[in-house]
């Protein structure tokens, strides 16, 4: 995968600023007289400037309230409908520094790149071993293309993340099949050929999963039974704000 491309309530606070400057000028009476007056503007400007701030505040808070509303309703798009027989889990939404950092370097991702790439991950145990792999697909720009985009399938040792495989043309959702090849259970992903959409199986041989063109290609997911992972309905969740985790988090 070497060198390779992959892919605003400004509520500015409302600065009230009342000056009020009267000259002393005359004889006492004058004066006294101008000093009531100025005290009693001084007074008002006073309310005005206090309940000017206090509708301020007012709108600040009903925005607040407003943008907690708007979270609280893009945190709740459902995840993509799945075949009966197929049980899903959206993406992790916690940052991740070290996959972060990991697939900057192995991916070799220009830092210009880094706000407009995102990436999905998650926690799959894929051969019964009681330790869970971690699957991340990239998006953006930089590590897309028309057919799908990269992603990652990572092992942790010693603390540390390892790269296990590396894939092209991945969609969502990913499918963990409860079917095992050589003791790893199959992956079946969204293929799009040129005329329609189609799935392709990646059984596990020889160490490795099949490049996705590679694998054995079904017209459906009838019948298969398992787990699917990163099934966010990426479409709905692009329209409610939600673009996911990019590499310019840390």
């Amino acid at each position: 995968m070497k060198n390779k491309k992959y892919g605003i309530l400004l509520l500015g606070s409302l600065a009230i600023t009342v000056t009020l400057s009267i000259s002393a000028c005359g004889n006492k009476t004058l004066n006294a007289q101008k000093d009531t007056k100025a005290a009693e503007v001084t007074e008002e400007a006073a309310q005005n400037e206090s309940a000017q701030t206090e509708g301020t505040y007012s709108e600040n808070a009903d925005s607040k309230e407003t943008s907690v509303a708007n979270e609280k309703e893009t945190s709740e798009v459902p995840m993509l409908k799945l075949p009966e027989g197929i049980t899903g889990m959206k993406a992790e939404t916690k940052p991740f520094k070290e996959l972060r950092d990991l697939i900057i370097e192995d991916m070799e991702v220009p830092e210009e790149y880094y706000e407009t790439t995102h990436y999905f991950y998650n926690y799959i145990d894929l051969n019964d071993d009681g330790k869970d792999e971690i699957f991340v697909m990239v998006t953006g720009p930089y590590t897309s293309g028309s057919g799908g985009s990269s992603a990652l399938l990572l092992s942790e040792n010693g603390g540390k993340l390892h790269v296990v495989q590396e894939f092209t043309l991945i969609n969502e959702p990913i499918v963990v099949s409860d079917k095992l090849d050589n003791g790893y259970h199959e992956l079946i992903v969204p293929y799009y050929n040129e005329t329609k959409a189609q799935f392709s199986v990646l059984k596990y041989k020889n160490g490795a999963y099949p490049n996705v063109p590679d694998g054995e290609i079904i017209n459906s997911l009838e019948g298969v039974k398992g787990k699917a992972i990163i099934a966010n309905d990426r479409i709905n969740e692009v329209q409610a704000g939600i673009m996911g985790l990019n590499l310019s988090e840390e």
